[in-house]
């Protein structure tokens, strides 16, 4: 059950009108919510019911043994264990998932982190564990996010569920809003460029000009971001729709100036994570920290991407683009150190120079990301630099959604919310118009239905 189908509107629809109904009295309203998760669960699978309620309760019961016992070595030892449930978890599906699609049809990457955030904030003494074990497996199986994100701090949304229900008319507006654009975003562009120019020609680069191959390369880039912003906008959309607010994922990251703004603009939750508990949490228990060794802040960037490339799977393609990532990462840390030890400042030219030699790097890179083997991506390269120059196949439609792609992108960070304060003035009947007429215009323009997003499969 996928959020851009029918199917999940209905559902959501539903869990809409039970949860408000039942806003005035928690115990029902979670009791209503957790229902509805393992139901979304459930619709992946008998062992994806099983296995997520299950390692959860398993870690509620471990954090509350980390609270109870002050002793060093019984934390740790309780936290082993959650390491050892959570990243064994995760390594199975990577490993294993082809051989086991009955058991990992759900993608339990955000399930894992998530609830790695909960025991370690936990052990770090950053959050206490709640005894209340309805409001926890509510927030641990959360269903708007728990297939592709965004990655909540679990004891913040237990926070966020204690409290008391509220949806006035701005959180309404936004709500609606962000499902709409996420709508538009994965069913009117990501989908064309994904059918109509990258799969044609990143699939069988030979047979296209090098040019055409480079802009089916920008394309792709604009695909994985509205697909996967896409999502994340439905799944705060269902998610403000019940009464919580989910951190947000991305922010304009094609303006990065550098690979270091790129990660604070792209998947941001992913790249806190990977931060707050690789970064600053797992690399310094094996290694010495930046306050001990200089070369901290060259290393660590790299061995966390490449963590960060292997946590999208076990394949060469993913530690090649991790590696990149991190390596540039770390040049990215020099060049500054340098910057402010020079006291030099940027231009606005320098700016946009900066801008357009991070985007294309992260378009390099995205080729890696996307091929089946080394052998794959080195041929999209070997094509562009073939340096040929034909524009045969890019018809004007294809020019038309790119442009509009971009165009959006491009958009001012606060049209977004100038847009939810007419929309939550508007009275309901133009609102109901408005979405109506969007659902037959994306009937109209995204053809036979959707693919599922690209990174539900992580």
């Amino acid at each position: 059950m996928y959020p851009t189908a029918a199917p999940f509107f209905v559902f959501l629809v539903a869990v809409c009108v039970l949860y408000w109904a039942a806003s005035n009295w928690r115990p029902l309203r979670l009791a209503v919510l957790l229902i509805a998760s393992l139901f979304f669960i459930a619709k992946f699978g008998l062992g994806c019911l099983i296995l997520a309620p299950a390692a959860a309760t398993l870690d509620f019961f471990l954090a509350l043994g980390m609270g109870r016992f002050k002793a060093g070595g019984v934390r740790r030892l309780l936290l082993g264990c959650s390491l050892l449930l959570n990243v064994g978890l995760l390594a199975l599906a990577k490993g294993t998932g082809n051989r086991l699609n009955w058991l990992f049809t759900l993608s339990l990457s955000y399930y894992c982190f998530q609830q790695l955030s909960y025991t370690v904030d936990i052990f770090r003494g950053d959050a206490e564990p709640t005894s209340d074990f309805l409001n926890y497996l509510s927030a641990a199986t959360f269903f708007p996010v728990i297939t592709a994100g965004p990655i909540n701090r679990l004891a913040d949304l237990i926070d966020k569920l204690r409290k008391p229900f509220v949806l006035d008319d701005q959180r309404g507006a936004r709500a609606l809003l962000l499902i709409a654009s996420g709508l538009i975003k994965k069913l009117m562009i990501a989908q064309f460029l994904a059918d109509n120019l990258v799969n044609t020609f990143l699939d069988t680069p030979k047979l296209y000009s090098g040019f055409e191959v480079l802009v089916a390369v920008w394309g792709y880039a604009f695909q994985l971001y509205y697909d996967f912003s896409g999502y994340t906008d439905i799944a705060m959309g269902a998610a403000l729709l019940l009464g919580i607010k989910v951190p947000e994922n991305f922010r304009r990251p094609y303006f990065a100036k550098d690979i270091s703004d790129f990660w604070h603009r792209w998947h941001i939750t992913f790249s806190e994570w990977l931060r707050d508990y690789v970064y600053y949490g797992l690399l310094p228990s094996f290694l010495p920290a930046e306050r001990s060794w200089s070369g901290a802040k060259f290393v660590f960037p790299i061995l966390t991407m490449l963590l960060g490339g292997l946590w999208h799977g076990f394949a060469w393609t993913f530690v090649v683009w991790g590696a990149m990532h991190g390596v540039m990462l770390a040049i990215t840390r020099g060049w500054q150190d340098w910057r402010k030890r020079g006291r030099r400042t940027s231009t606005t030219a320098g700016r946009w120079v900066a801008i357009f030699l991070t985007f294309h790097f992260v378009c390099a890179s995205w080729v890696f990301f996307r091929a089946d083997s080394i052998a794959d991506a080195f041929g999209v390269f070997s094509r562009i630099g073939s340096f040929t120059f034909a524009v045969d196949h890019i018809s004007l439609a294809i020019l038309g959604y790119l442009a509009a792609a971009i165009a959006l992108h491009a958009a001012p960070e606060g049209w977004f919310e100038r847009a939810v304060g007419v929309f939550a003035r508007t009275p309901f009947l133009v609102q109901g118009a408005a979405l109506a007429g969007l659902v037959l215009a994306l009937q109209a323009f995204a053809g036979k239905g959707a693919a599922p997003f690209a990174y539900s499969r992580f």
